[in-house]
């Protein structure tokens, strides 16, 4: 927790020299607040802190920096014990751009908060740069309120308002005292936008808005004036019988990305409404790539350094890029097992899965979205021609092609959406949720289960507006400032369709249900130990000559077969009430108005208040 005693804060150069910080906004819980007529956007910073932002001032504002946790959403990258790729090489590019300056990493109460940095410095940071997802804006604007008081400058990026710029001026800046030290910046944080930001600020005229082109770029990694954030503990692999607690100690994963860039437009995806050449495919070199590794990896690979997730949106668009940088894998003999997300047609090209395999890969995440054609062609998924092409059904043609995967020993999870046109819900045991749990079990895959959501910036989003169909407000409203929180998917906030009952609490339990079949601990376990024996028969290019990296070969693949069950955690966490919280289920009964939906979820509600 921050320091509570008050602390002396100047501004500028300090004995600890000039630094900044760059802060990832946690998911605020905020959705008891909907409906709330006298709770306004200042009042988060009282919900979070127990203090009124009108007794925030010099002398006591790191107090109004570290949020009460009891009201925080765990993030799936946070359970997964992953950091933001985004956040780290914005913090290089900072340190680029002012080389005599330090860049502090905080994440909001998880391991450092911006008021224990702060505290300690014993100074202010020349600045804080924020990266926000749709779900974490709202812990953005709380913090914003509390910088700007001390005339903190706010420099606020990330793929909501990107999407959804004019939010910064209805929930921060018309609520601010010094509005022109808060700026956002559209688009990517590249070289040239960040070294235009940095010099604005040292001149005390920093832009309202900034516009970046180039998503990435070579060179910004491995800057000593970074200071990193502690590694989390990857917890899910203590599910390991004997071995799991001792592994998972002695255990750190990273984040990397050779590209960036997607050239699909589906429809539920926030990146849809982005211009074509604002999401198009941009390469580090191999080179540049395999020497941030290597580098992480110069005292020698251990569990410490060699289990990656790339944050591609999807390895495939990468074409002839990946095979370079595949190749410049293979041939730098990187120790690495990473994951990364794909589509799923990887399997119809075997001379490239194989590649993949030699280089490392591990495990895919694949998004699937349902085992309904016409809820595929309503999202606007690419694969429904080939799949139609093919004569199979959905659930066949996944399966094939799933199973090809395996066998090459990379373990799989699929994204399904609940809440669709064409689902179903006939009762507890018989909807379509159930199927696609059918599904990942039979097909040993671990689910990333995610209910039909209208992103801010999204296709479906600016549909949505036209048709009126969001569940709690327009933008500008308060209600839609709450109803961000769920913008994490494990709830709609869309109309739900009539085949189930206009009810979110149906497509709730849908997802629960789901989730909760496929990812108990047996199945976990189930699964990890079906993807051994594949990765065993199929090693990497490294494992291939060593028996020791074939033993590591197998548990990277149970380990990310491990790491897939940790959504039924984050459901569990959200699902039950609090001393401090409704739960999910009560929350949404209490709100349902269809009297045969109560009538049935009754008894079920009640064991979860």
């Amino acid at each position: 927790m921050t320091d509570k005693k008050s602390v002396s804060i100047t501004g500028g150069r300090g004995p600890s020299g000039r630094y900044y910080i760059m802060y990832t906004p946690s998911t605020v819980n905020l959705m008891g607040k909907i409906g709330v007529a006298d709770f306004s956007v200042t009042d988060i910073v009282e919900y979070l802190t127990g203090r009124k932002l009108e007794s925030c001032r010099e002398g006591n504002f790191t107090e109004f920096l570290t949020f009460n946790t009891h009201f925080i959403r765990k993030g799936m990258l946070e359970q997964m014990a992953l950091d933001s790729y985004s956040v780290y090489y914005i913090a290089n590019q900072i340190c680029r751009a002012d080389t005599g300056a330090r860049v502090i990493i905080a994440a909001d109460n998880n391991r450092r908060s911006i008021g224990e940095i702060i505290a300690r410095e014993g100074q202010k940071p020349a600045a804080v740069f924020m990266t926000a997802m749709s779900s974490g804006f709202q812990a953005a604007c709380a913090a914003t309120f509390v910088l700007n008081r001390v005339r903190i400058p706010v420099v606020i990026g990330g793929i909501h308002v990107s999407t959804s710029p004019f939010d910064i001026d209805i929930y921060i800046r018309r609520y601010v005292p010094y509005p022109d030290l808060v700026s956002l910046v559209m688009g990517a944080g590249d070289s040239s936008t960040l070294q235009e930001i940095i010099t604005d600020i040292a001149a005390s005229r920093l832009k309202l808005k900034y516009v970046g082109q180039t998503p990435i770029e070579d060179g910004v990694w491995g800057n000593a004036h970074v200071s990193e954030l502690p590694k989390l503990r990857p917890r899910f692999i203590d599910k390991l019988p004997i071995a799991g607690r001792i592994l998972s100690r002695r255990t750190e994963l990273h984040v990397a990305t050779p590209f960036m860039g997607c050239p699909f437009s589906c429809s539920f995806c926030s990146i849809s409404s982005f211009p074509r050449d604002k999401r198009r495919l941009t390469s580090r070199s191999p080179e540049d790539f395999t020497n941030e590794i290597m580098t992480k990896q110069k005292d020698g690979a251990s569990f410490r350094n060699r289990f990656y997730f790339l944050t591609t949106d999807n390895l495939l668009v990468g074409g002839k890029k990946l095979h370079d940088v595949l190749d410049k894998m293979i041939e730098s003999r990187l120790p690495v097992n990473y994951a990364a997300q794909v589509s799923i047609e990887i399997a119809d090209d075997e001379n490239l899965l194989k590649k993949l395999r030699m280089s490392g890969a591990a495990h895919f995440f694949i998004g699937l979205e349902s085992l309904d054609i016409r809820n595929l062609d309503m999202v606007g998924k690419n694969i429904t021609g080939r799949i139609r092409k093919s004569g199979q059904t959905v659930e066949e043609y996944y399966s094939t092609r799933i199973r090809k995967i395996q066998d090459y020993g990379i373990s799989v999870h699929g994204a399904f959406i609940l809440g669709m046109p064409y689902d179903y819900f006939h009762s507890f045991t018989d909807h379509s949720g159930k199927q696609i749990a059918d599904f990942c079990i039979k097909n040993r895959i671990g689910i990333q289960p995610t209910c039909l959501n209208n992103l801010p910036g999204s296709l479906d989003f600016n549909e949505g507006l036209a048709h009126d169909e969001l569940l709690y407000g327009k933008p500008g409203t308060m209600d839609y400032f709450c109803a961000l929180s769920i913008t994490d998917l494990f709830e709609s906030n869309r109309r739900i369709p009539d085949t189930l009952f206009n009810s979110p609490l149906v497509v709730f339990y849908m997802l629960y249900d789901t989730v909760r079949k496929v990812s108990c601990r047996w199945n976990a376990l189930k699964f990890s130990f079906h993807i051994a024996r594949k990765s065993w028969h199929r090693p990497t290019s490294r494992g291939a000559l060593s028996t020791r990296e074939k033993i590591i070969d197998a548990l990277a693949g149970m380990g990310c077969q491990l790491a897939s069950s940790i959504y039924l955690d984050l459901c569990v966490n959200i699902a039950y009430s609090t001393q401090w919280l409704q739960g999910t289920f009560e929350r949404l009964y209490d709100r349902e108005t269809n009297p045969e939906i109560r009538k049935l979820f009754h008894k079920h509600v009640k064991a979860f208040i």
